[in-house]
C-alpha cells in the first residue's frame, strides 16, 4: 500500500525550472517523492535523502541502520535485536551526496532540450530519508537489509518501490531508468553500471541477456553477443555521448573498462526495474564522481551546476535518440 497524497501546484501552468506535470506525490511522511513525467525515462535516486528522523509516527524510538547485520544459519540478518553482528553483514550507511539535486537538474535540463525532447520531463523517484534510515537500493525482505525492520522504514521502502513501478506502467513501449549514484573512486569519472562485473569488462566476456540494457541488445542485436559490446563500449553506448561532451566515463569509447580501478556494476534497481529479467524498461547505473558531485555544494555557481545538467542532458538525449523510438 502506498500513502500519498497529492501537491497541486502550478494548475497546468508551466514555470521555468519546475516540472511539467501539475502534481507531485508524496509518501508517507514526505519520506518520498514522486514527480510524475510524460516521457519514458524515469529518474532515481534513492541515496540523496538528508531527513534523520530520531522517532517514527507512533512515537516508537528509529535508531540508524547498523554497519552491520549478523548472521544467522549461513544467512545475513539485519535488524537492531539479532544479536552479534558479523562483517560478512556489512550495511552501507553514508549518504550519496548532492545526487537528488543531480537527478532533479537532469531532469530539468532534458524537459529544457526543447528541440529534441519538445518539453516532456521525465519522472523522477526521490528517497527523502537518509541511508542511516534506509536504503532504498537494497532488498528487504526477510533479510530486512534496506529498513532494518523499522516500521516506518518499511513504508517509506515501499512507497519508493510503488512509485519506481508507477512511473513503469506510466511507459508504453521501450523506455530507460537511471539510477543516479554518488562514488569516491579515483580516477574521477562516472562508472556507467549495466550489471556486468569489472572482470567480464575488462575481457569483454559479458552477453545480452547478463545485462540490465537487454531490451535494448535484443532489439538491435537479437542475440549477437558481439554487436551488443557497442552498447557498452563501444559508439552506441551511454559513455560514448558522455564522451562527446566532454565528460569522463566508463566504459565508454575513451575508457572501454575500469582496468584494476574500483567499478560499481549496478544493484538492487537495475536488477528490479531494469530488463535483464525481461519487459521493455532498460536500466543503467550513473555512479558520479566525488568531484563532480562537488559542484553541487552549497553555494558554488549555479551557472557551473547547469552547464554539467546540460551536457549530461544532451548525452543521454543523443543516447535516447540513437537507440530508441520515443524521442
Amino acid at each position: 500500500m502506498m500513502y500519498v497524497h497529492n501537491l497541486l501546484l502550478c494548475a497546468g501552468i508551466f514555470l521555468p525550472g519546475i516540472f511539467g506535470a501539475t502534481t507531485v506525490e508524496w509518501g508517507f511522511n514526505h519520506y518520498t517523492k514522486y514527480e510524475p513525467g510524460d516521457i519514458n525515462i524515469i529518474i532515481t535516486a534513492p541515496h540523496g535523502g538528508n531527513l534523520n528522523p530520531s522517532t517514527q509516527a507512533n512515537g516508537d524510538s528509529w535508531p540508524n541502520r547498523r554497519r552491520r547485520g549478523c548472521k544467522i544459519d549461513g544467512e545475513c540478518v539485519w535488524t537492531h535485536s539479532c544479536g552479534t553482528t558479523s562483517s560478512d553483514c556489512a550495511a552501507r550507511t553514508l549518504n550519496d551526496l548532492n545526487t537528488r539535486a543531480i537527478a532533479r537538474a537532469i531532469a530539468d535540463e532534458i524537459q529544457a532540450n526543447r528541440n529534441n525532447t519538445g518539453g516532456l520531463r521525465p519522472h523522477v523517484v526521490y528517497n527523502m530519508l537518509s541511508r542511516r534510515k534506509l536504503d532504498a537500493n537494497r532488498e528487504d525482505r526477510e533479510s530486512h537489509e534496506a529498513t532494518f525492520n523499522i516500521s516506518d522504514a518499511i513504508k517509506a521502502y515501499q512507497d519508493y518501490s510503488g512509485f519506481i513501478a508507477q512511473a513503469k506502467s506510466s511507459i508504453t513501449g521501450r523506455g530507460l531508468l537511471l539510477d543516479i549514484h554518488g562514488q569516491g573512486h579515483a580516477p574521477p569519472r562516472t562508472e556507467l553500471g549495466y550489471l556486468i562485473s569489472r572482470y567480464r569488462l575488462n575481457n569483454k566476456r559479458y552477453s545480452i541477456r547478463q545485462s540490465s540494457i537487454r531490451s535494448l541488445g535484443e532489439q538491435w542485436c537479437g542475440s549477437d553477443d558481439a554487436c551488443f559490446k557497442d552498447f557498452i563500449q563501444g559508439n552506441r553506448s551511454l559513455g560514448h555521448f558522455m564522451n562527446q561532451e566532454k565528460l569522463a566515463a566508463v566504459p565508454s569509447t575513451e575508457q572501454e573498462k575500469p582496468n584494476g580501478e574500483s567499478y560499481f556494476s549496478g544493484g538492487y534497481t537495475l536488477k528490479t526495474y531494469g530488463s535483464r529479467y525481461g519487459g521493455m524498461v532498460d536500466a543503467i547505473q550513473m555512479e558520479f564522481s566525488r568531484e563532480f558531485r562537488s559542484v553541487w555544494r552549497t553555494g558554488n555557481a549555479v551557472e557551473r551546476q547547469a552547464k554539467l545538467a546540460r551536457k549530461l542532458a544532451r548525452a543521454i538525449v543523443s543516447f535516447c535518440k540513437k537507440n530508441y523510438n520515443f524521442l
